[in-house]
């Protein structure tokens, strides 16, 4: 491969980087690749390829300054934060009300608070794959892909889980970013095991519903089947998202709406079931800012 031909390559995966939100590797591989041409013989005169490269390079600076410069979400008062935190924490169980007033957190828009407390979560080892898988989340929904890439990462360099433990949250994050389109080679981890301890695993079959399938029973929908990917999960209450792009179905996702017919997809098991959308509200921060979130309380069959 020519010298020219490497260039053409960095610089296009530079930009798939750009297109995919990961802005920090995709302005390193810009600033790589700059650096390259001004040290080639053959390549160091074009001032064409330069100034491209270089505009390349404040484009993805500017999205930077976008995303940090961002309306914030309005920050709540510690004692209104831990009302949320309480009344959204459905489990009998302690340690799931715990996840579960965090997960309450980040859909109020309190992503600083919510992932302090996922830490914290961490920190003491209550349920740590569930509290991982929900930090990741959390980064996805209201940061960024970037934001998630990263937190593995540190998982990783900074040996906070079990060979197994990493080897699993690699798949679960894997999967995700495979789901979004995005192509992106996490680090590597050595291990065949699977990571989980068997009450870690029983206390994920219960908890987590990762789709749900809807029938639509009128309007323009009716009969149509429709999937939905869990974003997060309350007791009993799933949320999803919604495309800006897509808005025109929001009118029968309101709440109040009943669906006779709901399969819920757990990662062990499916069920059938029925339930109503008790909240529809715009995604205010993120990389899915203007995308619509909306929650659907799910009952027994």
């Amino acid at each position: 491969m020519s010298e020219r031909d490497r260039i053409k390559k960095a610089l296009k995966e530079a930009e798939i980087y750009h297109t995919q939100g990961l802005l920090i590797q995709s302005e390193g591989k810009y600033l790589h690749v700059l650096d390259q041409i001004k040290q080639s013989p053959l390549l160091s005169n074009e001032k064409t390829l330069i100034q491209f490269v270089s505009d390349k390079i404040q484009e993805v600076r500017s999205d930077i300054d976008d995303i940090e410069n961002a309306q914030d979400t309005p920050e709540l008062s510690e004692k209104i934060q831990n009302l949320i935190s309480n009344l959204f924490s459905f489990s009998k169980s302690k340690e799931l009300a715990a996840i579960e007033g965090a997960v309450a957190l980040a859909k109020f828009g309190q992503y600083e608070k919510a992932l302090a407390e996922f830490q914290k979560l961490l920190n003491e080892g209550i349920l740590p794959l569930m509290v991982a898988k929900n930090m990741l989340k959390c980064h996805l929904t209201l940061a960024s892909t970037e934001a998630a890439i990263s937190q593995f990462e540190r998982w990783v360099a900074h040996n906070i889980f079990s060979k197994g433990e990493l080897n699993y949250l690699r798949h679960f994050l894997e999967h995700i970013l495979i789901n979004e389109g995005i192509k992106y080679d996490l680090p590597e981890v050595y291990d065949a095991s699977h990571g989980k301890s068997k009450k870690e695993e029983r206390a994920e079959d219960i908890f987590e519903i990762s789709s749900v399938r809807v029938e639509f029973a009128e309007g323009p929908y009716k009969g149509q089947i429709r999937d939905f990917d869990v974003t997060f999960q309350l007791g009993n209450t799933v949320s999803f998202n919604i495309k800006a792009e897509e808005k025109d179905i929001l009118g029968f996702l309101k709440p109040g709406v009943r669906f006779s017919k709901i399969q819920c997809y757990s990662p062990v098991s499916l069920f059938n079931a029925h339930g109503s959308i008790s909240e529809n509200k715009m995604v205010g921060s993120g990389p899915r800012r203007g995308d619509y979130l909306i929650d659907l309380a799910v009952e027994g069959a």
